[in-house]
């Protein structure tokens, strides 16, 4: 596992930042990658139009629930109105590691779910 990630995502996993449940989120959304069972919970509290707190709770692997606390620092301290810019290619050159193409859905799981408590988009996974 180690040669293939970094050392900021594998720290990400091994000591997540922002993990738990907020106790009244303005936004909250889950998703589910049935192909490997990684599940991702995303939620935040508003201010303004900021997102002043951001958690994540959820069980999968190292690259999903690593690429969810690199999220939630990500996204703290920034407008919805400047995170609807956030697309998956931006949000991919954060995580500072080469991701393979089937792991892609891994990787994104956990911004697809930002994506769907903030916007209502719904998730593409198939």
């Amino acid at each position: 596992m180690s040669d293939m990630y970094t050392e900021r995502l594998l720290d990400h996993y091994r000591q997540p930042r922002n993990k738990g449940h907020l106790p009244q989120p303005d936004l909250a959304a889950e998703e589910y990658n049935p192909l490997c069972g990684d599940r991702v919970t995303f939620e935040a509290r508003l201010e303004d139009g900021r997102i002043v707190d951001a958690r994540f709770e959820g069980r999968g692997c190292a690259l999903c629930l690593g690429a969810a606390s690199i999220l939630t620092e990500l996204v703290q301290g920034r407008s919805l109105e400047a995170l609807r810019l956030l697309d998956q290619d931006t949000f991919l050159a954060e995580l500072q590691s080469p991701i393979r193409a089937a792991r892609l859905k891994c990787a994104l799981l956990p911004w697809l779910a930002f994506r769907h408590a903030a916007f209502g988009e719904e998730p593409w996974l198939d």
